[in-house]
């Protein structure tokens, strides 16, 4: 639970207040005190309420005071106890108890100092990637400059702020120590489970110096965003070959070797060699590694084309997992030396080859709504493509090849399941 400090001494305050109206029920004084204290908190709640909270974060957490304060499981007891000792030495009056209690209390408020210190004048800078792969880690780095001019700062942790349904992981970077004056770099690992367009909010520097009771934090906002494409790493190159070897006049080559799609030689594997193209039955046989090479193509263009069923039958994960499978069949065919086209509703991207082709339709794919009708109209199957169409049903995962007429000349399931 997060709170800030100003709520949690507030609230301390009137709790206080309202235990002792009823320890000494006579004192008016008491009284008028704590219902000016709940009228103060209850303001505060009005003023800084969220729907989406619980009625205790809606009240003590607000970007109104700028130190979070977080209790860790050591801190929760440290207050247990203090609150106990407290209670006990109200009620019996022994004196060792209010110097227990007192000795507890002067821990909390030193660490709250000590810690105060410590965030005290820092100055930050954030570098973060622009974009980067969907379930792949990506590093963010916070810059950090101590600006005191003979303190040092402990135990700062740096993460970003980001929203709480993004389901981004990360992990805190950390400084153990930052003399007064000089700077330091704070590296967040990050992983975005979701492709798109991802904002981050700002971020937080936190501390749980000195005696790791609380974690202390300062909020910095900021508006960032990370566009986040997709790995394009689904296992196509099975489908696309059949594809290919059952119709002739889609996919010409020529004869030498090359990145093609028909089978050419075998040959002993050299360093550098893609593993993926390893013959294990000829290397079993041989003792020795063998590869498989592929006749170069004739740099011919494909277009890949999108479709799906009505919206009322979308199926979230697996339009998802059809995006994927588009991405694959891209960067299969541009890495082959094809030049690759996207259509899509409202998406049309022509035909080029080359990585810069690749990275456009990739951060095409990424930001692609899949909640978008992908029906299949009458005057789209008639348009007219130069060499070949492959049409992916992001509903059916099935892969259809075309040719220029658009006519469906072999269909296929592809995906985790069916591969």
């Amino acid at each position: 639970m997060k709170v800030s400090l100003v709520g949690l001494i507030m609230l301390f305050i009137t709790g206080s207040s309202f235990f002792m109206i009823f320890k000494f029920p006579y004192y008016m004084r008491l009284k008028v005190i704590f219902v000016f204290l709940f009228v103060v908190n209850t303001l505060l709640f009005v003023r800084f309420r969220d729907q989406r909270k619980s009625l205790i974060n809606r009240m003590m957490q607000s970007s109104f005071f700028p130190r979070k304060l977080t209790f860790t499981m050591e801190g929760k007891f440290l207050v247990f106890i203090t609150l106990g000792i407290g209670f006990a030495a109200v009620n019996t009056g022994v004196n060792l108890l209010y110097l227990l209690m007192a000795m507890l209390l002067s821990i909390i408020v030193a660490s709250g100092i000590l810690s105060e210190l410590t965030l005290k004048k820092l100055r930050w800078e954030v570098d973060l990637p622009s974009e980067t792969i969907v379930a792949s880690e990506t590093f963010g780095s916070i810059k950090v400059q101590n600006q005191k001019q003979y303190l040092s700062s402990f135990s700062l942790e740096g993460d970003l702020l980001v929203a709480d349904d993004s389901g981004i992981i990360q992990k805190k970077g950390r400084l153990l120590k930052l003399k007064a004056g000089e700077e330091g770099h704070m590296m967040v690992r990050l992983v975005f489970p979701k492709r798109g367009k991802q904002q981050i909010r700002g971020i937080s520097i936190s501390t749980r110096f000195p005696f790791s009771f609380f974690s202390k934090s300062r909020h910095y906002e900021f508006s960032r965003s990370v566009l986040v494409m997709p790995k394009g790493e689904e296992p196509v190159e099975t489908i696309l070959s059949q594809l290919s070897i059952k119709q002739d006049d889609h996919f010409y080559t020529h004869n030498n070797k090359g990145q093609g799609l028909e089978f050419y030689s075998i040959r002993q594997m050299h360093a550098g060699d893609d593993w993926r193209n390893v013959h294990w039955k000829k290397t079993a046989s041989r003792q020795e590694f063998a590869i498989k090479e592929f006749e170069e193509q004739a740099g011919r263009r494909a277009t890949i084309y999108l479709t799906g069923s009505h919206r009322d039958h979308i199926i979230q994960e697996k339009r998802e997992q059809g995006i994927e499978i588009a991405a694959s069949i891209v960067r299969f065919l541009v890495y082959r030396k094809f030049h690759v086209g996207l259509l899509a509703p409202n998406l049309h991207i022509n035909e080029a080859a080359g990585t810069s082709s690749l990275k456009r339709i990739f951060s095409a794919l990424a930001l692609l709504d899949a909640d978008q009708d992908f029906m299949i109209r009458g005057s789209k199957q008639k348009t007219r493509f130069p060499d070949a169409l492959i049409s992916v049903n992001l509903d059916t995962l099935k892969v259809s090849h075309m040719n220029g007429r658009s006519r469906m000349r072999y269909q296929m399931a592809v995906g985790r399941e069916g591969i």
